[in-house]
């Protein structure tokens, strides 16, 4: 049961990296088993929540230094995490 739980999340997964916007550059695609496909990006999460009208949420991670961006799409988590160099 989980391998054809996986496989469809990954045929998932396969089918939303082909419709996003060129300007995404995508670190990971993954089917976890905890909480399902997820895709981690290093850029792009802002063109995709725009093209998509897609609400972004964000966690400060303090002792990190960075941000945790995240928005859901068809079920796909996206994750963006912006560290605070990067940021002004």
């Amino acid at each position: 049961m989980k391998t054809k739980q996986r496989k469809e999340e990954l045929l998932r997964l396969v089918d939303l990296i082909e419709r996003l916007p060129v300007e995404v550059e995508i670190n990971t695609a993954r089917s976890s088993s905890h909480g399902g496909p997820e895709l981690l990006l290093t850029s792009g999460l802002d063109s995709v929540a725009a093209v998509y009208a897609l609400e972004i949420k964000e966690r400060r991670y303090e002792d990190e230094h960075c941000t945790q961006r995240m928005a859901i799409l068809d079920g796909i988590m996206l994750v963006q995490i912006v560290l605070d160099s990067e940021v002004g």
